[in-house]
């Protein structure tokens, strides 16, 4: 049986789980509330403040979801892409260099 876990997940704003792929934002930040373990974990993985993310695709039931950060293809849960929130949107149709990267 799983352990229930508490998790931080952001109650205002947009965050990282509603991105629709080939959508870009810049990361605005990851939750204080988070454990600190996996706050440090998102930030070394390229999730930090002002970085642009493109969600690349998210898997049939929704999780996980491929982000591109940094150069690189990350993937996270439904629960970890609830603890980042981001500003500013680019849907892939109005920026057609997303819409190639994301196919």
């Amino acid at each position: 049986m799983r352990s229930a876990r508490k998790t931080a997940v952001a109650t205002t704003g947009t965050t990282l789980c509603d991105m629709k792929p080939g959508d870009s934002q810049r990361v605005d930040s990851v939750l204080q509330a988070a454990d600190p373990t996996v706050r440090r974990r998102l930030e070394a993985l390229g999730f930090r403040p002002d970085e642009e993310v493109m969600c690349v695709r998210r898997a049939p039931m929704g999780c996980p979801i491929l982000f591109r950060v940094c150069g690189a293809d990350i993937c996270l849960r439904k629960e970890q892409a609830r603890m980042i929130t981001v500003a500013g949107s680019a849907a892939a149709s109005d920026r057609p260099e997303l819409a190639r990267s994301a196919s």
